[in-house]
């Protein structure tokens, strides 16, 4: 399948894997969604860098992790493309803010909202629309923590690992019209890792077989193979540097 003129709406797209992702697609040609929950400045950066590439696009706010939002964002890309080719689930808290034995309840809540329920409710209202159009794609952003074990953020690979389960167990569901893959990337140089001690990011990479970062334009890549590809579904693509190789 090509991209060209279908609406890709990205969630979480206003940095990093995101916004690489965003500019990607509108350099294939597609229309692009960007939304952002609070970096507005991010969003307002990913739309305009588009902007230099296509006018097809649209900037929208919301926080995925609440129903009234995602349902305001979907209905905002309706009544300005009239369809959703292609979700990409890409939101997420990075890793967990506060260490699990120190958690509080809506710690732990906040964390599994923004990784994994904003998943399961935007592809629900995606599916909706895809299955009425009779086709179309989910795309969710995995990691190498959701594959075997979290290092030390055992609530954001709990919510990596359900992303992986739901990718498999919602491609059977909504196939043959619709497709479900998502992208695992490994240690992917973002600004998460800005303020992290040189010793402490080589112990990282010194666990990858490539022994270097992966870039944010190589998990973009993968997305846009995935959306490309029409024959795959229920898989979930390692973009780790060979981290799981080990």
């Amino acid at each position: 399948m090509t991209v060209k003129d279908k609406v890709v709406l990205i969630t979480g797209s206003s940095s990093g894997i995101g916004q690489a992702t965003a500019i990607r697609f509108a350099e294939e040609g597609a229309k692009v969604v960007v939304n952002y929950h609070v970096n507005k400045e991010g969003g307002e950066e990913t739309l305009s860098k588009i902007k230099a590439i296509t006018n097809d696009c649209l900037l929208v706010q919301a926080d995925v992790s609440k129903t009234e939002e995602v349902d305001r964002l979907f209905k905002t890309v309706l009544e300005k493309f009239s369809g959703v080719d292609i979700l990409i689930n890409n939101a997420a808290i990075g890793t967990d803010k506060v260490p699990f034995m120190d958690a509080s309840y809506d710690d732990i809540k906040e964390m599994i909202d923004a990784d994994f329920t904003s998943v399961l409710m935007c592809s629900q209202v995606a599916a909706r629309i895809m299955e009425k159009q009779g086709h179309g794609k989910i795309l969710n952003t995995s990691s190498i923590r959701g594959w075997e074990h979290g290092g030390r953020a055992p609530v954001y690979a709990a919510s990596k690992a359900a992303v992986n389960s739901f990718t498999r167990t919602f491609a059977k569901q909504v196939a043959p019209k619709i497709q479900v893959n998502a992208v695992a990337p490994g240690f992917v140089k973002t600004r998460s890792y800005d303020n992290m001690a040189e010793e402490q990011i080589k112990g990282f990479l010194d666990q990858t077989y490539l022994k270097r970062w992966v870039t944010v334009e190589e998990i973009a890549d993968a997305f846009v193979f995935l959306a490309k590809n029409d024959a795959m579904t229920g898989q979930v693509i390692y973009v780790d540097a060979g981290f799981t190789l080990k």
